[in-house]
């Protein structure tokens, strides 16, 4: 079934009269962007063509993201071909201790930076940033 995913999304993509967004290199400058060049690797909720695949993410986290085996869909180590949306949280909670309060980590400024320097599309509503691979 692997060797057929791309065919799979690709028919799914005709059926739902969906728009390409975003395209194999643009998923792997982000990935990669991701990983080499912010504070921490945020957070992010992803809904494939086939599955969600993501969490909630309204509220801030005490978790980083997986940016390195989070886009592997079956036998493709760089699944974007398949990726719906993902939405992205730039803050993340860092415990102190059980009397304080949790640090929060906040990269929204390099992520948009990182965004805009590879022309990538996004929407921001209350702190969560979607970037759409299809609409």
């Amino acid at each position: 079934m692997s060797g057929n995913l791309k065919e799979k999304a690709f028919k799914i993509v005709k059926q739902r009269n969906l728009c390409s967004y975003m395209n194999d290199t643009k998923w792997s400058e982000l990935r990669s962007a991701m990983l080499n060049d912010m504070p921490f690797p945020p957070p992010y909720a992803m809904k494939t063509l086939f599955e969600d695949c993501g969490e909630d993410i309204s509220e801030d986290v005490y978790h980083i993201g997986d940016w390195y085996e989070g886009f592997c869909i079956g036998e493709y180590f760089n699944g974007g071909f398949a990726v719906e949306w993902i939405k992205v949280r730039t803050r993340i909670l860092k415990y102190r201790g059980l009397l304080i309060s949790p640090e929060v980590l906040d990269e929204t400024a390099e992520f948009v930076g990182v965004l805009k320097k590879y022309n990538i599309h996004y929407e921001e509503k209350d702190g969560i940033y979607t970037i759409y691979g299809y609409r």
